[in-house]
C-alpha cells in the first residue's frame, strides 16, 4: 500500500484477519485458492510497509533493492498467474473455464518475462510526493500492461459470480485511476485499490457457503 509504513501495516493487518477468515469459512475446497487471495496481499502490503522504513532512514541500500525487488515478485510473477488460476479453480461454467485458461498462459508468459527482466535489470524505488516510484523499464511498455489486465482483472469480470464480477470492476477501475492519475507512482497506488477490492473475496466466500448448504438441504 502507499502514503507511509504505518498505513501499510494497517492495510496488512486487516487484510490477514479478513484472509484468515475467508480461508477458514471455505466449505467447497474449489475455493481455497480464491479464499488465500487477501492473504497474499497482506504479505504484499507488508513487504511494502518495511520498505518505507528502510527508505525514510535512508540505510540498508542493499535491502531497499531486495524489497523493491520482492514486491515486484509479487506484482509482476505471482499475481498474472495467481489471479486467472484461482477464478479457474473456483469456477463451476465450463465455458469460462476454458477462456480462463488463456489467461493463466499469459500470466505465465508475464510472470517469465518479469523474472528475466528482474534479472537483467533490478527494480529501482524512491519516494515521490509521499508514494512509493518503482522504476523498471517494463512499467512503460503498453502491450504488457494490457496483457497485465487481461490476466490479472478479465477472470474477475468473466466469473460466473456475481460477486467477483464486482471484485474484477473495482480492481479494473483502480488500475485506470491509479494509471491516469498517479502515472508516476502507478503500481503502488493500483495495489492499493486491488489490496481494498480483496477484502470482496470474503463476501464470495460467505455466499459461496450460504449455497452450499442450500444444496445439501436441496439433496437432503
Amino acid at each position: 500500500m502507499c502514503f507511509s509504513a504505518e498505513a501499510s501495516f494497517i492495510a496488512s493487518g486487516v487484510l490477514v484477519a479478513v484472509g484468515v477468515s475467508a480461508v477458514r469459512k471455505v466449505r467447497d475446497r474449489k475455493d481455497i485458492f480464491i479464499a488465500f487471495i487477501p492473504l497474499i496481499f497482506a504479505l504484499q502490503q507488508l513487504a511494502e510497509g518495511v520498505l518505507w522504513i528502510v527508505l525514510e532512514h535512508g540505510e540498508m541500500p542493499q535491502g531497499q533493492l531486495w524489497l523493491a525487488n520482492l514486491y515486484g515478485i509479487f506484482i509482476g510473477v505471482i499475481w498474472p498467474f495467481y489471479a486467472p488460476f484461482a477464478i479457474h479453480q473456483g469456477e463451476t461454467d465450463n465455458r469460462a473455464r476454458k477462456v480462463m485458461i488463456s489467461m493463466i498462459v499469459v500470466g505465465l508468459g508475464l510472470a517469465a518475462y518479469t523474472i528475466a527482466g528482474l534479472i537483467n535489470e533490478p527494480i529501482m524505488v524512491y519516494i515521490v510526493n509521499n508514494n512509493m516510484r518503482y522504476v523498471h523499464e517494463v512499467e512503460g511498455q503498453q502491450f504488457v500492461l494490457v496483457m497485465y489486465l487481461f490476466a490479472t482483472c478479465v477472470p474477475f469480470i468473466l466469473s460466473s459470480d456475481r460477486g467477483l464480477n464486482i471484485t474484477g470492476i473495482v480492481i479494473s477501475l483502480g488500475f485506470f485511476v491509479a494509471f491516469y492519475a498517479y502515472r508516476e507512482t502507478f503500481a503502488s497506488i493500483w495495489c492499493f485499490f486491488a489490496a481494498v477490492a480483496s477484502a470482496l473475496i470474503y463476501v464470495y466466500i460467505d455466499n459461496q457457503n450460504k449455497k452450499y448448504a442450500m444444496s445439501g438441504v436441496t439433496q437432503s
